[in-house]
């Protein structure tokens, strides 16, 4: 007894350390990018955030960059929900277990593709099919595309997930009352299970916003991206940015501050939308 007691202590140990590591290797990235990138932070506050990126003559505007940022997070993640949710309302409640064990699985394998690879699918078919029936080429529609893909796993399952944790109890009330399976789904089911199905979309557009190379391959590499709801121009994003510019710039400089100003942007953006997320889940368990 003694012994197992010790070996559980060592492994309950070992799992502290790890967890106790994760949290430190965070703070340590926020830390650097937060230290470099301050300088730049605090130039923007002062003097406005700009609207030219131009290292060459020390402007660097990131309002343009910070909108399509957005623009292409929120047009990948409204694709992908237009295909996750229905296929996760078929399968938590209309396919058979067989189907479902099928469909799942597969589905899920999308998040196991390197981004490279659905970049690089992006480039040779996405963009190539853009260019024949609309005369565009890489720009933010083919980004939506590829993006979207890459988000349908996260919209997909955990919008399934909040569907089948509904209580079994609401789905045979509204049965009972006469309710055909279709109008339970959407006036029962779909209501109490909308904050998961939210949690879902603000997960999937955080993943879409943090996205690189992916992005690098089908969007174009336009410097400064107009301010334009065009889906078939060429534009540019945050994280391509720091991506394309990074190994050109000298440690110290405000150019490489900027980048790092970028970085830090991005990272806040993407925590408030993790803090989104987990209030309302968070937010859905206590009810």
């Amino acid at each position: 007894m003694k012994i197992k007691n010790v070996k559980e202590k060592i492994i309950e140990k070992i799992l502290l350390f790890c967890a106790v590591s994760s949290i430190g290797i965070v703070l340590f990235i926020t830390f650097a990018v937060v230290i470099e990138g301050f300088p730049a932070v605090a130039r923007w506050f002062a003097y406005g955030f700009g609207m030219t990126w131009m290292p060459t003559a020390e402007q660097f505007g990131i309002i343009p960059y910070i909108f399509s940022t957005l623009y292409v997070g929120v047009g990948a993640m409204i694709l992908s929900a237009i295909i996750g949710i229905p296929c996760a309302i078929y399968l938590a409640e209309f396919a058979n277990p067989k189907l479902r064990n099928m469909i799942k699985p597969s589905l899920e394998m999308l998040t196991g593709l390197p981004s490279v690879v659905l970049g690089l699918f992006g480039f040779v078919l996405i963009v190539t099919m853009i260019a024949r029936y609309t005369g565009g080429g890489p720009g933010v529609l083919a980004a939506w595309i590829i993006l979207g893909v890459m988000s349908l796993p996260h919209i997909a399952s955990i919008s399934e997930d909040a569907i089948r944790a509904v209580p079994h109890e609401l789905r045979e009330a509204s049965l009972a009352l006469g309710a055909t399976k279709w109008q339970t789904t959407v006036n029962v089911l779909l209501p109490v299970a909308k904050p998961g199905i939210l949690a879902a979309l603000l997960l999937a557009l955080g993943n879409a916003v943090g996205e690189t190379m992916a992005v690098i391959m089908v969007i174009g590499t336009r410097i400064t991206p107009p301010i334009s709801f065009d889906p078939l121009q060429s534009s540019n994003v945050m994280t391509s940015l720091i991506a394309q510019e990074y190994a050109e710039v000298v440690r110290g400089e405000l150019h490489w501050q900027s980048l790092f100003g970028v970085g830090f942007v991005l990272f806040v953006i993407v925590g408030v939308l993790n803090i989104l997320t987990r209030q309302i889940v968070s937010r859905s368990v206590s009810k």
